[in-house]
């Protein structure tokens, strides 16, 4: 998957797990934490990408301190869509700062706060991250879809991916498919994420099925990748079963990092 949605999705548990107490720390030999000395959590993305100012936090384990302090009791993953450059987001993933808009709602009591992700790239290669902040808006529903159902979502459309696949001959996608679908029952927690990725002791193993296959099936790219494929029977339920597949995997990646605490 992409690396800001590894990172996002990593922040939302390990955040959950410092408001609940547990004793833990990320740092940039977290495996999502690349860029570590360059993420910002700010009210306000500065003109000056480098400055400080509005920063509220300069690293994830200040902004898990400054959550605590403020009395903030949970962390939610959400995302929605942004139809960014005029393309669906399977596509538009491809291209930087395409694809959905990532989110996390942190709640207290009946109001919550949003971080949006926004992300630049200057000087080169540096990166910078910023999570910026919007304040105090009405908690909304969260419906929340339990990671069991997520888990049947995803076998079914990676059954769809597969059949697909094999009808049209795509044999190194069928492969690719057959493989995340094959996490989905793979009970040796070594054998999926990587280690550290998820906040010890605080997530089923279903979790961890879920998320591995997710990001195996994450397909969506420039040159090469799913979104390149032109020589199928049915260009149109190609299309379908893209915008599905995309769907779905973001949807049960959120029921994964949602379920805990």
């Amino acid at each position: 998957m992409k690396d800001e949605i590894a990172q996002i999705m990593s922040l939302v548990a390990y955040g959950n797990a410092y408001l609940q107490g547990k004793p833990v720390s990320y740092d940039m030999n977290h495996p999502a934490g690349f860029h570590y000395k360059n993420i910002r959590f700010v009210e306000t993305v500065p003109e000056d990408l480098l400055a400080r100012k509005n920063v509220i936090a300069e690293d994830p384990n200040k902004w898990f301190k400054f959550l605590k302090n403020n009395k903030y009791t949970r962390l939610y993953l959400s995302f929605q869509s942004t139809k960014s450059l005029g393309l669906a987001d399977h596509i538009s993933s491809a291209f930087v700062g395409g694809g959905s808009q990532w989110n996390i709602i942190a709640e207290k009591c009946d109001k919550c706060d949003i971080w949006q992700t926004k992300w630049r790239m200057e000087f080169g290669d540096l990166k910078v991250y910023y999570f910026q902040l919007i304040k105090d808006i009405d908690l909304p529903k969260i419906t929340k879809t339990n990671f069991e159902q997520a888990k049947l979502y995803l076998k079914e459309i990676l059954k769809d991916m597969i059949e697909f696949t094999v009808k049209n001959e795509l044999a190194n996608w069928t492969k690719v498919f057959q493989v995340a679908l094959d996490f989905l029952s793979v009970e040796e927690s070594y054998k999926l994420l990587e280690k550290g990725f998820l906040p010890e002791g605080c997530f089923e193993i279903e979790v961890k099925q879920i998320l591995t296959a997710c990001d195996q099936a994450w397909v969506f790219g420039g040159m090469g990748s799913w979104n390149d494929v032109v020589r199928v029977k049915d260009y149109d339920l190609y299309t379908r079963l893209s915008a599905n597949l995309y769907d779905t995997l973001s949807k049960a990646m959120i029921a994964a990092i949602n379920s805990y605490p």
